[in-house]
């Protein structure tokens, strides 16, 4: 009898233990061929690299002694940022998913001024010179990328953590590195500081995916008072109530509640933050020859983006800008096409906004968006504007 079953169940018994086999070898293949590009992809997270899409890391303790030492490189850079004197060429690179973008930006410091920084003459025809456009072309030039104030640190700890990491090299100078995490363990940034100085010699930025976003480095440096040549004027006249206290330089010196509430009853509608987690970190008030311009920085210890305020409207044409939109917004914007490297610019309820930004394009957008903007709000109700606007010019008591 069981001779019988055998020999009606052994065909069924040899196909299900070759496919088995089958199973198995492939099982065994798939193993080898993903071993060392799992192996790969995990060092790539564990680096934050662009291979990772959502890196696993264990934050280490804020006693960590690499942690302390990030943090205390990073203090010595804020100071080499005004305790140095040099001059140099910084280039800035930005990648994303529509296209790339780099320009070339010369920066001076003088012990005891404020940094100062112009787009780079002998960029060459693959960079975008980086352009100051707006209230801003007429009265400060940008800092380069790489300046780190005691603001920008207080809000890199508390947003991020920071940690040393080992010793490299940038523009042919000894760094030591110092990486930046965000709480969830992602890879935010990375900076070279110069051995000798303490002076940010390169950083990089990334996105959530671990994809680097952003690039700023030296090129040359000259280090010392002697380099130093062609620094440009400045420009504009501050108004001292606005500005921090000289001795505000050694400590975070972000605008205090008092002082913002100030400017909202001169009628300045800075706001407090802005999208992206960006705190106000200083505000200047300028004096130019259009009229007051304030001059709002916003930034979130690693991005920075600067807001410049002035009472008027914009003409229907302006040269060198171009009409854009920005999420369905009319906006102005500058010829270079990436919001990363550009100025864009509108009205809105009799001001004039324009945003300058070292921060990502999707971070740029959102802000832009989340301030104000007049809307289409029809042909009739433009006229009923219009009329008590026209009306004000004979208010006796206007």
């Amino acid at each position: 009898m069981i001779w019988l079953y055998w020999r009606r169940l052994r065909l069924a018994i040899a196909v299900a233990g070759i496919a088995l086999a089958v199973l198995a070898a492939l099982v065994l293949l798939a193993d080898r061929l993903a071993g060392p590009e799992s192996a790969s992809t995990s060092q790539s997270a564990a680096a934050g690299g662009p291979g990772a899409a959502r890196p696993r890391f264990a934050l280490p303790s804020a006693d960590n002694a690499l942690v302390r030492r990030g943090l205390l490189l990073m203090t010595a850079a804020v100071a080499a940022c005004r305790s140095v004197s040099y001059r140099g060429i910084q280039v800035v690179a930005w990648s994303s998913s529509s296209g790339s973008s780099t320009y070339l930006i010369d920066v001076w410091h003088q012990v005891g001024l404020p940094q100062r920084a112009a787009p780079d003459g002998d960029a060459d025809d693959h960079a975008v010179s980086a352009p100051m456009p707006g209230p801003a072309s007429h009265n400060t030039g940008a800092v380069g990328v790489l300046s780190i104030s005691p603001t920008m640190l207080s809000l890199l700890r508390s947003n991020y953590v920071v940690e040393y990491v080992g010793t490299g090299s940038s523009t042919s100078r000894p760094a030591r590195i110092v990486v930046v995490r965000r709480h969830d363990g992602t890879l935010a940034a990375q900076f070279w500081l110069d051995r000798d100085t303490g002076l940010p010699l390169r950083r990089e930025m990334f996105d959530e995916s671990g994809r680097r976003v952003s690039e700023g480095a030296f090129i040359d440096l000259e280090i010392g008072s002697s380099n130093i040549r062609s620094m440009p004027p400045a420009q504009g006249q501050a108004w001292d109530p606005y500005v921090p206290p000289t001795g505000a330089q050694g400590r975070d010196s972000r605008p205090t509640a008092a002082r913002v509430a100030e400017l909202r009853d001169d009628g300045w509608p800075v706001p407090r933050t802005l999208a992206g987690n960006m705190a106000l970190a200083g505000v200047t008030r300028m004096a130019t020859k259009s009229g007051p311009v304030l001059d709002a920085s916003y930034s979130d210890g690693l991005s920075v983006v600067s807001l410049f305020i002035q009472r008027g409207e914009l003409s229907g044409t302006l040269p060198g800008w171009h009409l854009a939109r920005v999420h369905g917004l009319p906006v102005y914007e500058t010829e270079s096409g990436d919001l990363d490297e550009h100025g864009v610019a509108w009205s809105a309820d009799d001001f004039v906004y324009t945003v300058i930004a070292d921060a990502p394009p999707e971070s740029v957008t959102q802000v832009i968006t989340q301030l104000p903007h007049d809307r289409d709000t029809g042909f009739w109700e433009r006229v009923v504007r219009g009329i008590k606007r026209m009306g004000s010019w004979f208010d006796p008591l206007g």
